[in-house]
């Protein structure tokens, strides 16, 4: 017999559960083609450095775009802005296996659509931000953060696998018309959702350039939260690096080609760390997330440096699976953190600048420089580039006031 959820539970909320599904089933789709899209690169073009950029346009239009979508988010009808934006990638995405059942299919086309689906997201993401506290409220933050970070670790162990032994049969741009669907069907469930997804604000809005700059001028003032962006930057420069080049790693140094089960198997053991880190989450609610994120981010810069050197597959998978699991902590309670600390009104513009300067400056950056490295000295050291700014970011987050917050939250008596 099934048990009705506790009516306080966010599981008994109708609408959060549709908002999860919805999460759950884009991401699932996305996980495909995050494994299928530099496997295909690779074997359209063969190199190291398109390789790698295929993960520099994950993050490019965040540095593009992202003042202007976290801006327009917080003036504009987030449930709208989210399916509209799902219904266009779905469109775009479907190109890629049209494009290669027509003999039209290059590299250059694989790249593009990614960095034009990456576009739509950023006003998708920046929507979404300052969508949640409204839907579940600020107490419950982390608790909505773990529920939809931790399913999608589900996904992530179980489908990079899937995935690595479907590209031996089938032709990786054929997996595209997955995430098509389950952007359609995201969209379908955004739109289900009954109550709105726009918090209250006050007042007339500001003109959008002064919007921009009130949300940066917000983070820059806010000390903590400064240093917590910086830390992240330099974490999301290494990850550039390191996933980046993982592809052509697998190749060159481990042996592990296309075809290959251990192939998705290097994505899922990632994906099987962020599993256990998400578990771990109930152990760590009593501590603060800024102290957790901060203490989870420098396990991660000792990973880094020692991830590109092993020549045997299972120290490689041990290393990763390490990194899967404090990365998942370190990022769950870096939003928790800024979320907790950003007012209503200013979710979308303040959270996405921090999306804008990790993802969209330090993800590229470090893809790019990993590319042209690694086409130099090969894979190993364009995935060691990252790791001596990522010990830098994570040396300075200790000297600043990060370290002043109190390592346990505190006790609310009734």
């Amino acid at each position: 017999m099934l048990r009705r959820p506790d009516p306080d539970s966010l599981w008994a909320d109708g609408d959060w559960r549709r908002y999860w599904l919805s999460r759950i089933v884009s991401y699932a789709g996305a996980t495909v083609t995050y494994v299928a899209a530099p496997i295909l690169v690779y074997s359209l073009s063969g190199s190291p450095l398109l390789t790698g950029v295929t993960a520099a346009t994950e993050g490019l239009p965040y540095l593009l775009f992202g003042l202007l979508a976290g801006a327009l988010a917080d003036r504009m009808d987030r449930q709208r802005v989210m399916v509209a934006a799902d219904l266009v990638n779905a469109a775009v995405l479907v190109t890629v296996p049209i494009a290669a059942a027509l003999g039209r299919l290059t590299a250059a086309h694989v790249i593009l659509a990614g960095l034009a689906v990456m576009t739509v997201f950023v006003f998708w993401d920046a929507a979404n931000f300052g969508a949640v506290p409204t839907l579940v409220g600020k107490d419950r933050i982390r608790e909505a953060t773990n529920a939809v970070w931790g399913t999608t670790q589900v996904f992530d162990v179980v489908l990079p696998g899937v995935v690595g032994v479907l590209v031996a049969w089938i032709a990786p741009s054929s997996l595209y018309w997955v995430n098509a669907f389950t952007f359609l069907a995201s969209a379908f469930l955004v739109r289900s959702i009954v109550r709105s997804l726009t918090g209250e604000r006050e007042g007339e809005p500001a003109r959008l350039r002064e919007d921009v700059l009130t949300g940066l001028r917000w983070l820059w003032a806010h000390t903590t939260l400064r240093a917590m962006t910086f830390i992240g930057t330099t974490v999301s420069f290494s990850m550039g690096a390191v996933m980046g080049q993982l592809v052509p790693f697998a190749d060159k140094v481990l042996g592990i080609r296309q075809g290959d089960v251990r192939l998705g198997a290097v994505f899922a053991v990632f994906s099987l760390g962020g599993l256990v880190g998400t578990l771990a989450g109930r152990w760590l609610k009593p501590f603060s997330p800024a102290r957790v994120s901060l203490v989870s981010t420098s396990v991660m810069a000792v990973l880094i440096v020692l991830m590109p050197w092993p020549r045997d597959y299972r120290y490689t998978f041990l290393l990763v699976f390490l990194f899967g699991v404090v990365n998942l902590i370190s990022v769950v309670n870096n939003i928790t953190f800024r979320q907790e600390e950003t007012p209503e009104d200013m979710q979308s513009r303040v959270n996405t600048t921090g999306r804008m300067l990790s993802w969209g400056l330090g993800a590229p950056a470090g893809a790019l420089l990993g590319g042209i490295v690694a086409g130099a000295l090969g894979p190993a050291w364009g995935m060691a580039s990252g790791s001596i700014v990522v010990v830098i970011g994570v040396s300075l987050g200790w000297m600043s006031d990060l370290r002043r917050i109190p390592a346990r939250r505190p006790v609310v008596v009734a």
